[in-house]
């Protein structure tokens, strides 16, 4: 299995059968052939009935209108799913209009039975002997997709050879989780569509899927005989222990959401009456502080860059140990849905941690989890950003809490980070998780410069490590600003965690920076929101990053 933080290296483009394809019985069973790599993995599964032919609108020669997509409901990998089939052999997947009424009712069904959609493609795209007729499946597909979203269901897409057009754009990349086959065909335009409308072929590293893996637009490029296991892992995540409850109806989320927007503080500084805060201001936790009060912030700005402290993505690894990378594109930001750990370290054994029998698979607490960066000193450009978004769209959808690992002297300057939309990517990141309905916990493990930090520290909770920082810009920054030395603007910036604790901004200092102990800060600080209402808990989170700080230095 290729779930890879350097440049993968799976197997050549191979070719497929023609996207003509060979019209079926349209009531036949679904058929596998005994190669076929997912005979194993839907051998449970029971098929629903098939639909009629599609009509031949436009009265194409010997055209069938057989049916592609078939759907059921039974275990893969060892968890109850509804999935949505391609079969490539009828007329090359091709997606028409008895397909997109077959993936429509597996999504209904999902969303009907709070079971995770499994979506297995192979597909050429829209079914060109229907025309029009066909191509409007694919805002079918979307709104059915949408309603997954809504009832806070999971939606697994698993992308084989090869998959294009429509089913690609409104089914494979719309998905929560994303895996690619090694080796499939995965784009937008096929290959041969690209030669035939642009007169020249693609690149042989283009329209791949490990191609695909490096643009962020799947999370995963696996070989066939690992699919279990990816499986495995991303299904339990995603069906894992919620913190507040996911079943329940969209109303009671948007009355949530509407009591996080209207409701009053309630107390006499303006803030929520509600503590989620530990004891963070007590005399152990300031005397935990690298830098401590009598120290300096540039004190602190050196502990915090200091080698060998624990980065962002050693902090990601320790609390969710056992689960599936996100990607998106910018190596600085990493995102993992997984399993709460109560201590790091991966499974003896298992690829990533990510079998079946990985602990607390049965009542574990599932997590998404954000390193932003995953290493330090890491300047994280749009791309990243929009992966921030992502997951915490996920959070919120599936109802799991959101941690976020801060460790960023700040967001990619660069030219090109500003052309591709850096700020608009930050903006929308921090809007993100401010209106995740779930839980969110952000620790600052390291540094934390400007908005490109605290696009991952406006959170219901935030814990700073002894050596973490956290301020309005970085020193050298805020140096060419002021015009003054740097060591002057951090000893002046009230960065340090017992000053952030001070001001209001932060709410506990851990005491160590020990993974394991991180993770149990996190836990401990879980326990505390899991146990407040929701409506409270989003007022509280709306009110502390609606009015200024109330404390001073």
């Amino acid at each position: 299995m290729t779930d890879r933080a350097a440049s993968p290296t799976g197997p050549s483009r191979r070719p497929g059968p023609e996207l003509a394809g060979t019209a079926a019985d349209a009531t036949a069973p679904p058929r596998f052939t005994p190669t076929d790599w997912r005979t194993r993995l839907l051998a449970g599964v029971t098929p629903s009935p098939r639909s009629d032919p599609a009509p031949n609108r436009l009265r194409w020669p010997d055209y069938a209108g057989a049916q592609a997509v078939w759907w059921g409901v039974g275990p893969v990998a060892g968890v109850d799913c509804v999935v949505a089939v391609w079969e490539f052999d009828v007329y090359g997947g091709s997606f028409g209009e008895v397909d997109a009424a077959a993936f429509a009712a597996a999504a209904e069904h999902a969303a009907a039975t709070r079971r995770p959609l499994l979506s297995f493609l192979r597909s050429g795209g829209t079914r060109l002997q229907e025309g029009v007729a066909g191509l409007v499946g694919l805002p079918r597909a979307t709104l059915a997709a949408a309603g997954l979203d809504e009832a806070g269901v999971a939606h697994v897409a698993v992308v084989d050879h090869p998959t294009t057009g429509g089913v690609w754009v409104t089914i494979a990349s719309r998905a929560d989780l994303r895996c690619a086959v090694a080796g499939a065909t995965v784009g937008f335009a096929g290959p041969r569509v690209v030669a035939a409308v642009t007169g020249v072929p693609p690149d042989a590293d283009s329209h791949t899927a490990e191609a695909a893996w490096r643009a962020g637009l799947v999370d995963a490029v696996v070989e066939p005989g690992d699919m279990d296991a990816w499986l495995a892992a991303a299904l339990v995540a995603a069906t894992a222990v919620p913190a507040v409850d996911a079943a329940a109806p969209a109303a009671h989320r948007d009355d949530a959401r509407a009591s996080h927007a209207d409701a009053d503080a309630g107390s006499s500084d303006g803030r929520a009456a509600t503590d989620i805060r530990a004891a963070g201001d007590s005399g152990a936790a300031r005397e935990g502080s690298r830098a401590a009060d009598g120290g300096l912030g540039w004190a602190q700005v050196l502990a915090a860059r200091a080698a060998g402290r624990t980065g962002g993505g050693v902090a990601l690894d320790a609390m969710a140990a056992h689960g599936v990378e996100m990607a998106g594109g910018d190596p600085a930001v990493r995102a993992r849905l997984g399993l709460l750990a109560p201590a790091p370290g991966p499974a003896p054994g298992v690829p990533n941690g990510a079998g079946p029998d990985a602990p607390g698979r049965s009542g574990a607490q599932g997590v998404v989890g954000v390193a932003v960066a995953a290493e330090p000193g890491g300047a994280p450009g749009p791309a990243g950003y929009r992966l921030l978004a992502r997951a915490a769209r996920l959070a919120g959808k599936l109802g799991l809490p959101l941690i976020l690992f801060v460790d960023t002297p700040g967001a990619d300057p660069s030219p090109r980070a500003e052309a591709g939309g850096v700020a608009a990517a930050i903006g929308a990141a921090m809007e993100a998780v401010l209106r995740c309905p779930s839980p969110t916990v952000s620790v600052v493990v390291g540094e934390g410069g400007s908005g490109g930090a605290l696009a991952a520290a406006c959170a219901d909770a935030v814990l700073m490590t002894p050596d973490s920082y956290l301020t309005a810009l970085s020193p050298e920054g805020a140096a060419a600003t002021l015009r003054i030395p740097a060591e002057r603007t951090a000893d002046l910036g009230g960065l340090r965690p017992t000053d952030l604790l001070r001001l209001g901004f932060a709410d506990e200092v851990l005491p160590s920076t020990d993974p394991a102990a991180i993770v149990r800060g996190v836990a401990a600080t879980l326990a505390r929101l899991t146990a407040l209402d929701q409506g409270v808990r989003l007022s509280t989170r709306r009110t502390k990053w609606s009015t200024a700080l109330p404390g001073q230095l």
